[in-house]
């Protein structure tokens, strides 16, 4: 863990900053099925959590007004932020990237996919303050991922047959071409992965704040 607070702000800043601009590309892309999607879910979840972090730590820094990263509600929406963009960087590396396409180089592309996942991921391992999660934490994380599920399950109940919207953003949901038994497998299978990357998450923490406190 690096404690260094100014090592912090700069690297939190470059996160932040990148988050914004692969936010802004979406918003002025938008269409109605950009929020379909986990990845776009997911990032500007990201962007949120990371934009309060970075305010808080400037203060820390600036004004060195301590902010406590024990704030219980905090450290369960950081955990589902972390969670849920894991997700979408592995799902998108090992499932849906074409790695044959330009497409998948783009700066926008690289950014919400590879970039801001990887960058969220070490700045948990070198920045946060470890032994505050608790064992339950996991749960309410996956729990909350997988609110995405419902969520499109309903929307695409409520669009019209004629749509020109999305459906299905990703084929392992795709309820008209998998069947329901198909998806119900796919399914449990991100249940079962969501789980164990909560719980490497929680294990690395319990680890972590351990051989701190030696």
């Amino acid at each position: 863990m690096i404690k260094n607070k100014c090592v912090s702000l700069v690297y939190k800043t470059i996160l932040i900053t990148i988050s914004f601009l692969a936010i802004y590309t979406m918003i002025i892309n938008v269409n109605p099925s950009t929020f379909a999607y986990f990845t776009n879910l997911s990032n500007v979840l990201v962007f949120i959590i990371m934009l309060i972090v970075w305010i808080n730590t400037i203060k820390d820094v600036c004004f060195h007004k301590k902010y406590n990263e024990a704030n219980k509600h905090l450290v369960r929406i950081k955990g589902v932020a972390t969670l849920c963009i894991m997700v979408t960087g592995l799902v998108y590396a090992f499932l849906l990237a074409d790695y044959t396409k330009k497409s998948n180089y783009t700066v926008q592309n690289l950014s919400v996919h590879y970039i801001i996942p990887l960058m969220t991921i070490l700045g948990y391992f070198f920045f946060y303050e470890k032994g505050l999660i608790k064992w339950y934490h996991p749960i309410i994380w996956v729990f909350s991922a997988l609110l995405y599920l419902p969520f499109i399950f309903i929307r695409a109940l409520i669009l019209t047959p004629n749509t020109s919207q999305v459906k299905y953003p990703y084929f392992f949901i795709d309820v008209d071409k998998l069947g329901v038994g198909g998806v119900a497998i796919w399914c449990i299978i991100l249940v079962v992965v969501f789980s164990i990357l909560a719980y490497l998450i929680y294990l690395y923490d319990r680890l972590s704040y351990k051989k701190l406190t030696k």
